[in-house]
């Protein structure tokens, strides 16, 4: 048992150095061929890499995590004391605005080191502010226009020690998105969602993404 929510150890389960697998980046994706076999799996349910089955149960406010599998030394101690970090985490939300089969994505302009990947709207929670309220305000910050956040997307992802990112479904109300922050935006089929460089955290989300179109 986990004293975090099952949102915390999911995000905990995408990250290379918990795990403690040889992968080609920090963040696994499903589809990823890591030193312990392919990633099939990696939602709010938990994770599949190779033979190892990680499972995410509500508990209250803790989290049973049961595993099908070899699993590796001090495996489960690190799952544990990451989950409880990330608990605590600050949410930063990011809004799949849908419409007609496909999804709304921008290319960031800065800093240096993100210039030209792509991400999706969005950004920090504030202060006694709920998550779908963020999405609204961000969304009009950004992009000009009124959405209405709908249901959670993948699992939250890890952006930092002490921040996650947590992605909802979105629908456009009012306004047609400007790339006001960013160099420009573009709306995905499912088919283009790989023919863009994304953001490592955003990466995550696409197989996701991918269900919802």
């Amino acid at each position: 048992m986990i004293p975090a929510p099952p949102r915390a150890v999911t995000a905990a389960l995408v990250e290379s150095a918990v795990l403690g697998v040889d992968a080609p980046c920090p963040l696994l994706a499903i589809g990823d061929e890591t030193s312990w076999g392919i990633v099939t799996s990696a939602d709010e349910h938990g994770l599949h890499i190779g033979d190892l089955t990680i499972t995410a149960t509500p508990q209250g406010l803790e989290t049973l995590v049961t595993c099908t599998g070899p699993v590796p030394p001090g495996l489960l101690e690190r799952l544990d004391k990451r989950a409880t970090q990330l608990a605590k985490a600050r949410v930063v939300v990011a809004a799949a605005i849908v419409r007609d089969g496909k999804v709304l994505a921008q290319e960031r302009a800065y800093p240096t080191e993100a210039a030209g990947l792509w991400e999706l709207p969005g950004g920090r929670v504030e202060p006694g502010e709920s998550d779908v309220d963020a999405v609204a305000r961000e969304c009009q910050e950004e992009l000009g226009c009124t959405v209405i956040a709908k249901e959670p997307v993948g699992p939250d992802v890890p952006l930092s020690d002490h921040m996650v990112l947590r992605t909802y479904t979105a629908t456009l109300t009012a306004g047609e998105p400007e790339a006001n922050d960013h160099r420009t935006t573009r709306w995905l089929e499912n088919d283009a969602l790989s023919t863009v460089p994304w953001l490592p955290a955003d990466r995550i989300l696409l197989p996701h993404l991918s269900r919802i179109l």
